[in-house]
């Protein structure tokens, strides 16, 4: 038998043919893991606190030999009943400082591996890190778990602040389709927890959690549409609400009559790099060992001018990249600057003694220091660090280049370009 269809139905189906308009409908993704997928699409460093306590947490029945009293905490990835990791930092006075992480839950601290940071750094402050930590995020109920999944963050570790700090690296990937083509998707939180369902129905709402960004490459070139997947958002010209599973792996894409808000912080202008054929500003600062660095004596020659302190995580990871470089380019009409900015004189004065021999290019330090008017932001509208210019041998900027990851080649690409052999 065949099912009658109401005659308006028909109507209308018949005006949306023969009007081909669009209709959003709902779409479904299934995502994976990419373990470092936030921290590949430099989507900024959202740093999260966890709390120090002198208790010992519950379940910990076997620990190292300590040197000095621990300081405990809990690292706590999803929502469900087993994402609770305890560790314990031991930092004697006299030595370096351990981090004993329960990666296996077991209760032994011992177990997991030595306790020693991937790297230590003095410069009137002692940092401990850079180090990735790959966890297990469980996923539920308080007492069931459903699913789990890994969780990288980075951690780091200023013995003088009562807290370990932490970031995401991982995000969840795919393709999903909107308005009847495949996209590119990505999606991102922000809290360090690995919780993807999180919501916010206002402005105000929004401060219980940082931002959820939801990535999709609509025009399939590279530079996705960036929302706030906790509210309703657009895409196109269409507005959606964003249906996510806890762990992430699951997304729905649902059409809404809903009103669009925006939960993103409104983030103060920032004035863009200076572009590529600017004039490459002349500046003075003070060369190390003495004397005055002049850009002006480099004209004719290539210069790399790489903004780093002596305060910068990233920037102390990319200096043997830097280094790398400068010792591929020997021999050729090329010049490696690096100029220390917004830092104080006597960390410079502590850091460079002691990492000079590690490095052959040019150290210098900018004397206006942590102060406004100083070389890097008034002059070259560097906002964040590291920052490096390439600048030809007409003194014209080249390229600029912001931030560095394991594997980065833009800088060697932009000297590539220049002529330049590697």
């Amino acid at each position: 038998m065949i099912k009658s269809i109401p005659c308006r139905q028909l109507i209308l189906v018949g005006l949306l043919t023969a009007l081909a308009v669009p209709v959003a409908i709902a779409q479904s993704a299934s995502l994976t893991l990419d373990p470092k997928g936030a921290v590949k699409a430099r989507l900024g460093y959202f740093p999260v606190q966890i709390k120090l306590s002198d208790e010992k947490p519950k379940g910990i029945v076997k620990e190292p030999e300590y040197r000095a009293k621990p300081k405990y905490g809990v690292i706590h990835l999803g929502n469900g009943p087993k994402g609770d990791y305890a560790f314990a930092l031991d930092e004697p006075a006299d030595a370096d400082g351990k981090i004993y992480i329960d990666k296996n839950r077991n209760g032994d601290l011992t177990d997991d591996g030595d306790g020693a940071w991937n790297s230590k750094r003095t410069k009137g402050r002692v940092m401990y890190g850079v180090m990735d930590v790959t966890l297990r995020a469980s996923y539920g109920t308080a007492t069931t778990e459903t699913s789990s999944s890994d969780y990288t963050l980075g951690i780091y570790r200023f013995p003088d602040l009562p807290a370990l700090i932490c970031y995401r690296e991982s995000s969840r990937k795919g393709r999903i389709v909107v308005d009847g083509k495949g996209h590119d998707v990505t999606l991102v939180e922000n809290d360090a927890d690995g919780v993807f369902n999180k919501s916010a129905a206002s402005a105000a709402d929004a401060g219980k959690t940082r931002q959820l960004w939801l990535l999709v490459d609509l025009n399939d070139n590279g530079k996705p549409t960036m929302v706030d997947a906790r509210s309703p958002f657009k895409l196109g010209d269409k507005a959606y609400e964003a249906k996510i599973s806890a762990n992430g792996f699951n997304l729905r894409l649902e059409p809404t009559s809903k009103p669009v808000v925006d939960l993103t912080p409104k983030a103060a202008p920032t004035p863009p790099l200076l572009k590529s054929g600017a004039v490459a500003p002349k500046f003075v600062a003070e060369k190390w060992e003495g004397g005055n660095l002049n850009l002006s004596d480099y004209q004719g020659k290539v210069v790399v001018l790489d903004f780093w302190a002596t305060w910068c995580g990233p920037c102390q990871k990319s200096m043997p990249h830097v280094e790398k470089v400068n010792q591929a380019v020997k021999g050729q009409d090329v010049v490696v600057l690096g100029v220390c900015v917004w830092d104080d004189k006597t960390a410079y004065n502590e850091w460079v003694p002691k990492n000079k021999d590690k490095y052959s290019f040019q150290f210098a330090f900018d004397p206006a220091g942590r102060g406004a008017n100083n070389i890097a932001a008034k002059l070259f509208n560097v906002s964040g660090i590291p920052t490096t210019y390439v600048i030809d041998k007409n003194g014209n900027v080249a390229d600029a280049i912001v931030g560095f990851e394991d594997g980065d080649t833009r800088l060697e690409a932009a000297l590539k370009k220049l002529g330049v052999k590697l």
